[in-house]
């Protein structure tokens, strides 16, 4: 019986120690690797090499902007607890033509497609090459490499429901807040990382004109504006080695104390 309980004892010490140790935790930032828009007046031009642009002109053409980020840095095993994107608006419709700007929510959708970053340059871009991602296509000038509709389809191009949502008006920095929706994606692309397609930025109101607005991007000329930015705030559980130490140190330390006692008896 006195076997027994010392076993336990030294069980439930080990217990207490394990939960002693605090899980490390630490916070990651980064820019988007690689981004772009598509753009419904321009179904064959890629703008890959310009700024983001997103939402619907004053003349009713709809654009979409792509962004993903790189997670490798991104320790092994690292458990996310929170994630937060941010936008810089640089550009709204000009206010005395068409009636003006017309702010909207903007939700980030959970690319379920890999697309091209390509170089497409200029205001609305350039005549996309073989691979580049365009209005029309997921890769242009690949067979059978398309999206599900022109422009990408909610539900089969991009995740059924957005992952965090934000109004968006005059020019300045925007933040797509922490959501169990967002951590799921950054969680599940760091467990498998041949799935991160990144993000696509669609206004929730596509039918309204003048709403679409001009993102930075990682090619966004000087001035200090941020390209798309994730930052992912995360735990590392105590390692199991580190558990292994603990658990011979507590079993040493109980065996010299019995020793010492039979010797002394």
């Amino acid at each position: 019986m006195n076997f027994i309980l010392t076993r336990l004892a030294r069980t439930g010490v080990l217990v207490l120690v394990m939960h002693a140790l605090p899980a490390f935790s630490a916070t990651f930032v980064t820019t988007a690797v690689a981004d772009t828009s598509i753009y419904q007046n321009h179904p064959d031009y890629n703008l890959g090499g310009t700024t983001l642009v997103s939402g619907t002109n004053q003349q009713y053409s709809n654009s979409r902007a792509l962004f993903s980020f790189d997670l490798s840095a991104l320790p092994a095993g690292a458990i996310v607890t929170s994630v937060q994107v941010s936008l810089y608006v640089t550009r709204r419709p000009d206010p005395d033509q068409h009636g003006g700007p017309v702010n909207s929510d903007f939700s980030l959708y959970r690319a379920l497609q890999n697309w091209t970053e390509g170089s497409g340059s200029a205001v609305t871009g350039s005549p996309a090459s073989t691979g580049d991602t365009t209005w029309n296509d997921l890769h242009y000038n690949v067979t059978g490499d398309n999206w599900a509709t022109p422009g990408g389809q909610i539900g089969t191009d991009f995740a059924s429901v957005p992952s965090a949502t934000t109004s968006v008006g005059d020019v300045g920095l925007y933040l797509w807040g922490s959501s169990p929706e967002l951590v799921a994606d950054v969680q599940s692309w760091l467990d498998s990382p041949s799935t991160n397609a990144g993000f696509a930025l669609i206004s929730e109101s596509e039918n309204v004109a003048g709403t679409a607005r001009r993102f930075a991007s990682g090619e966004q000329p000087g001035g200090g504006i941020p390209a798309p930015t994730l930052s992912v705030t995360y735990q590392m559980a105590p390692e199991p080695d580190r558990m292994l130490l603990l658990f011979i140190g507590v079993g040493a330390a109980t065996f010299r104390r019995r020793t010492s006692r039979r010797l002394s008896e």
